[in-house]
């Protein structure tokens, strides 16, 4: 087997694979792939499971039929947690932001998929490529 291809996920993407159907279908597939490994953190968990009980993204979970036990199972399931051991500051706006590098850092990811702009302001971070969700996609369609 060769190389595979270490990504980081933003909690914006987790959450948006479970209720846009186009990245659901697009991801499922990356998902499910041998070649790729997907990555997570422990603040980035904890960081979903707060945006899970907000009161308008739960309705919008119930209106796809999908609780939030459901999506943490399913993202453990398919990602493999570490343990991030640098604190990064690099984006000052937004001070959270820097768990999702130190994760994609100590992961030594390929590709940080998010969604957010300050993140995706950077391009590049180290060696990661920073992409939006359809860019990623995109890329993996013609590689």
């Amino acid at each position: 087997m060769g190389k595979k291809i270490k990504i980081v996920l933003d909690t914006n993407v987790w959450l948006s694979i479970f209720m846009n159907k186009a990245l659901s279908k697009g991801f499922s597939k990356i998902l499910g792939r041998e070649d790729i490994q997907i990555y997570i953190s422990k603040q980035i968990l904890e960081e979903i499971s707060r945006v899970l009980v907000y009161p308008k993204i739960v309705r919008l979970f119930e209106k796809v039929g999908i609780s939030s036990k459901e999506i943490l199972e399913k993202i453990v399931e398919k990602a493999i947690l570490i343990k991030p051991k640098l604190r990064l500051n690099i984006i000052k706006e937004d001070p959270a932001d820097n768990r999702i590098l130190e994760c994609a850092l100590q992961a030594k990811a390929d590709f940080l998929v998010s969604g957010n702009k300050h993140l995706i302001k950077l391009k590049k971070f180290k060696n990661i490529k920073i992409l939006k969700p359809r860019e990623f996609l995109e890329l993996l369609k013609s590689s």
